[in-house]
């Protein structure tokens, strides 16, 4: 004698909600990821900027010693490159 099995599936709406979530997961998963690139493209930016901004304080700490070294304690108006000794 044989034994007859039956199938039991989802209805059409728990199909479609099941699926639904099924995308919606996709979507997030993938958004999550282009976040994270963002994320890592930005940190690198930023560390770049740091090193450029340290790179420029030292270009400024040099400069001014330079200055110091030529002309002693100023004043100096950078608009125009005047010169005027300290008060």
């Amino acid at each position: 004698m044989e034994t007859v099995t039956t199938q039991t599936v989802l209805s059409t709406d728990e199909l479609q909600t099941l699926r639904n979530i099924q995308n919606q997961t996709q979507s997030l998963v993938l958004e999550l990821g282009e976040i994270e690139l963002i994320r890592f493209q930005l940190e690198e930016r930023h560390s770049q900027a740091k090193s450029k901004l340290s790179e420029l304080s030292k270009l400024e700490s040099d400069f001014n010693q330079s200055l110091y070294a030529k002309y002693g304690e100023i004043n100096l108006n950078p608009e125009n490159g005047e010169i005027s000794p300290t008060v």
